[in-house]
């Protein structure tokens, strides 16, 4: 109880001090939060993370490490079916996948360019 006692006053002086009141009441909320017995819910993230995207190899240089896929929607990059060209961190991400072979992979946007992270021949 000592720590939603702190809490409190610690938002009403920033109410006081003119930070406003949305300010106050959300530190009070989230104090709130931190303090309650429930536990932490599941990570969000971990589903999409395990989510692959569909698609088809139709150009692969390991020399510049760009692979081009024909794909289906991506749906953690909300990025409609298309034909584009993706990096790879190294070759190894790559294996001896060829063009013409039919994939499943994550690709993720870092920096402005889309990598793509994971690759596996579809089954």
């Amino acid at each position: 109880m000592k720590k939603h006692l702190f809490c409190i006053p610690l938002a009403a002086s920033l109410l006081v001090l003119g930070t406003g009141p949305a300010l106050a009441q959300a530190l009070a909320a989230a104090a709130a939060d931190s303090h309650s017995s429930h536990p932490p819910a599941a990570a969000a993230s971990t589903a999409p993370q395990a989510e692959l995207s569909e698609g088809e190899i139709t150009r692969w240089d390991p020399r510049t490490l760009r692979l081009t896929l024909k794909h289906g929607e991506i749906k953690n990059l909300e990025m409609p079916p298309m034909t584009m060209v993706f990096r790879v961190a190294d070759a190894s991400v790559v294996g001896d996948l060829k063009p013409g072979d039919k994939v499943r992979f994550r690709a993720e946007q870092i920096s402005g360019a889309y990598h793509v992270q994971r690759i596996e021949k579809a089954p």
